[in-house]
């Protein structure tokens, strides 16, 4: 038995209908993508601004049963810290940032002789005015600081 060809007008019409549901296919795939692109850019964008400005705070060393005062500056993605009542500060280097909790590796500039260099870092939102921070030595998972942060206004 002999299968019966299309003429010539249906041939281009089913290569069109077959041509046309790819690109559909494709483009909608490209839309998908191009969606969750931006959905992902503007959630990571979001993400940063809980974070800028001025806080500060008191700590708590657990070690030591000590408090000293804290001041957090946040501009773009600088973070400067400084531990005025320890006489020392620096730099937070930053790990991992999302809409509710960051993590940085703690570096200082000033006063290595009086506090622990290259510290892990943990920011929590707990509020638009308020985060908590906490702070454990290099290498280490047990807490040994922590403070609420407030907004300066």
């Amino acid at each position: 038995m002999q299968t019966r060809r299309p003429s010539g007008a249906r041939q281009v019409l089913v290569a069109f209908q077959m041509t046309s549901h790819a690109n559909l296919i494709r483009g909608g795939g490209l839309c998908f993508l191009l969606l969750l692109t931006l959905t992902a850019a503007l959630a990571q964008s979001k993400s940063t601004t809980w974070l800028r400005g001025t806080w500060e705070g008191t700590g708590y060393q657990t070690d030591d049963k000590s408090t000293w005062d804290m001041l957090l500056k946040v501009q773009g993605r600088r973070f400067s810290i400084d531990y005025p009542t320890l006489s020392c500060g620096g730099r937070w280097s930053l790990i991992s940032l999302g809409a509710w909790r960051a993590r940085f590796r703690e570096r200082l500039d000033h006063g290595q002789d009086k506090c622990e260099d290259n510290g892990n870092v943990t920011i929590q939102r707990v509020s638009r005015n308020q985060l908590l921070f906490s702070y454990s030595y290099k290498g280490e998972r047990t807490l040994t600081a922590s403070a609420i942060l407030n907004r300066k206004k």
